[in-house]
């Protein structure tokens, strides 16, 4: 991904002045978003990258920019209630699955107003565009069997037909000639358009990612929960639930951070010897078609 982004000539790379800034507002949403979870007694943790960070770095990965949290489905339903309210006032938007709102991702994003943090696939898409902070559910999850398999393995198809019928409700020209970089990407876009084309037929992409916000939750207490939105998917993200339960405090830019219970455990999990700082050519980076602190697309 990050050579495509710097072969295509499309997209160009936050300078450390920008990504320290993005930093510094990420910071901020996040402080936001916690004292309303704190004042309404919603339990809120860093994931992924984010709790990474905390633990390796005490704050943010230094070559990322972004926040990552999640939260347990009945606070995180109570949250998007909040936010329905109003509860964050007018500095920000949001977007959620739901039977009366689309949204690009199938998880909450909060967006910062004002602001702007584009993808190119995104030029032709009626949601926002700014700056987010990422929020995902944690669900009840079935105890590891063949039929919890099957289960995560349709969570995953919709998660993915969701994607496809978003290329092709929203074509982006833009995106296109971008993946001409790469043949194999080419083909990738090219064939998740045509699936796009054919779920077009049975719903839209709100229909969609509707549907897989449902199927992915699990009414019955359990020992095991998932993150099905997660970057490892249904089954990569299930784990016993007291690796969650309670939760642990961590140190992120200076401030105190819920964590996963058994971080380490977690940790590992998603990442093999998390502890060791990867070379600088496997690092991500933060490619971006358009970007402003101060401007809205």
């Amino acid at each position: 991904m990050n050579e495509l982004a710097r072969t295509s000539g499309m997209l160009y790379e936050l300078s450390e002045v920008e990504r320290g800034c993005l930093k510094s507002l990420l910071l901020s949403m996040y402080l936001d978003i916690a004292e309303v979870c704190k004042e309404n007694s919603l339990t809120l943790l860093l994931i992924g990258g984010s709790a990474l960070g905390a633990v390796r770095h005490k704050g943010f990965i230094p070559w990322d920019d972004d926040l990552d949290v999640c939260m347990p489905r009945k606070d995180y339903d109570e949250l998007v209630s909040l936010l329905k309210d109003g509860v964050l006032g007018n500095q920000y938007v949001y977007t959620v699955p739901s039977k009366n709102m689309d949204s690009k991702n199938n998880y909450l994003k909060i967006y910062k107003k004002g602001t702007t943090d584009a993808e190119i696939f995104e030029e032709n898409m009626p949601y926002p565009k700014g700056v987010f902070i990422d929020v995902f559910p944690i669900e009840n999850a079935p105890a590891p069997s063949f039929f919890t398999t099957i289960r995560g393995f349709f969570v995953d198809m919709l998660s993915v037909i969701s994607v496809c019928v978003l290329y092709a409700q929203y074509p982006s020209a833009g995106f296109k000639q971008y993946v001409k970089v790469s043949p194999s990407a080419l083909k990738r876009y090219k064939l998740r358009v045509i699936i796009g084309k054919l779920a077009l037929c049975i719903g839209k992409h709100s229909k969609w990612v509707y549907w897989n916000d449902k199927m992915s939750q699990y009414t019955k207490e359990t020992d095991y929960c998932t993150i099905p939105t997660g970057t490892r998917r249904y089954c990569g993200e299930m784990l016993p639930k007291k690796f969650f339960f309670p939760v642990s405090t961590g140190e992120f830019e200076g401030i105190s951070v819920s964590l996963p219970g058994n971080i380490d455990a977690y940790l590992s999990n998603m990442y093999h010897d998390y502890m060791t700082i990867p070379p600088v050519d496997k690092r991500e980076r933060h490619f971006v078609y358009k970007f402003s602190l101060t401007k809205e697309l």
